[in-house]
């Protein structure tokens, strides 16, 4: 009998979940809003409905007596997966640790609470709320929805004469029409990609982040493994395990992003209770450490404990990714040729509009490199991405 596995998402960044989970002989039925997905000629049944519609995708789920469920990238998505899960009696997070662990201002309470470090701040629900409580922080200061993705309506508000327009921003990509206010902290950006097995997580690997200057905070490329130095690397692995077991995530993948203070404390700024986007796992992970977080996040899905069995091979890895510097509809891209070997990997086709960064849905694509060491990995990708170029027609 064919054992049926479910994927929450179609799109690029699921692509590879679908055809790991086919590779290991389950069957794929996978669940998109976009009819057009890509991810729908891959799968072997696909369900044209919305990730957030508990009931439908429940009702599918039942109808194919699926073995296991599963997202990748889809904060929310993980409130379905995580409430099908608890109806089927499958493996996942709890719905209570899934609807904490995707509200960014519900991760600050806990967090905070919890003794972890994260930036001083607030929410709000309006302009007004926010006007009155403004000068408990000192500018500048980072607006954020709630609840969004990929980097949504996030901004860094540099005085209050631009509050309004930032909590207007934020408000737009925010379902609950809520939004945080916090301190925005000078600082290196650290991500942990993480596994969490029989409620045991493991740092699988950390990278240094790079964000684009205010007003915009959008990351722009990362390397890897992190440089940090060893003390701070270890606080980083302690934060993030100490967030994992206050917000409940026993089970899967966690991505964690943290600023480190002026003090070397990791302040938590972004928690994902699911696996990441982009390179760091379909490339870095696997060539640089031997780990199939993919293979593993499908396994622990299914009830089985996944191999983990970690071993860098001194090399470090570099993304960056490719954005256009005026907003227009792309009809070129001139990749160059060198001697050092790249990759690139495009997420968006020529004939779709493209622009400056704002957010990560604004990414065209990205390069990858590797070399023995960090200075040159980032030195070559850094020179590789501003040889590249994008034609925009407005």
């Amino acid at each position: 009998m064919d054992k049926w596995v479910m994927v929450l998402g179609a799109g690029f960044d699921q692509l590879l979940i679908i055809e790991t989970a086919k590779s290991m002989g389950f069957k794929v039925v996978a669940v998109d809003a976009n009819k057009n997905a890509p991810g729908f000629r891959m799968c072997d049944e696909s369900c044209n409905v919305d990730v957030m519609d508990k009931e439908r995708v429940l009702r599918v789920a039942r109808e194919k007596n699926i073995s296991g469920i599963t997202t990748m990238v889809s904060n929310l998505g993980m409130r379905t997966v995580a409430c099908v899960a608890d109806k089927m009696n499958l493996k996942s997070i709890s719905p209570q640790a899934a609807q904490i662990a995707t509200d960014k201002k519900a991760i600050k309470e806990y967090l905070k609470k919890g003794g972890v470090p994260v930036p001083e701040g607030f929410s709000a629900s309006s302009y007004e709320q926010a006007l009155k409580r403004i000068n408990e922080i000192k500018f500048p200061v980072i607006v954020k929805p709630v609840d969004s993705t990929k980097g949504r309506g996030i901004s860094v508000v540099l005085s209050e004469d631009e509050l309004k327009s930032g909590i207007n921003q934020a408000m737009e990509f925010s379902p609950a029409k809520e939004i945080i206010i916090e301190e925005w902290i000078q600082g290196p950006t650290v991500g942990a990609e993480c596994l969490i097995a029989n409620g045991e997580l493991e740092p699988i690997l950390l990278t240094d982040k790079y964000n684009t200057p205010p007003p915009k905070c959008v990351t722009v490329g990362l390397t890897a493994p992190s440089r940090l130095p060893d003390q701070v690397r270890s606080r980083v692995k302690d934060t993030v395990k100490r967030a994992a077991n206050i917000l409940g995530l026993d089970t899967g993948a966690a991505h964690i992003d943290m600023i480190v203070d002026k003090d070397g404390t990791p302040r938590v700024i972004d928690v994902g209770p699911r696996l990441a986007s982009g390179p760091v796992i379909f490339d870095f992970v696997p060539n640089l450490l031997g780990v199939n977080m993919i293979k593993a996040v499908i396994q622990m899905a299914i009830g089985e404990k996944p191999e983990i069995d970690k071993n860098w091979n001194g090399q470090f890895a570099a993304s960056r990714f490719l954005t256009a510097s005026e907003k227009g509809f792309m009809y070129r891209i001139e990749i160059p040729k060198l001697q050092k070997e790249f990759t690139f990997y495009q997420y968006k086709e020529l004939g779709e509009m493209v622009g400056p960064p704002q957010s990560d849905t604004d990414r065209i694509g990205c390069i990858t490199i590797k070399d023995d060491s960090y200075e040159n990995v980032v030195k070559d990708a850094d020179e590789l991405l501003a040889q590249i170029k994008v034609g925009v027609v407005y």
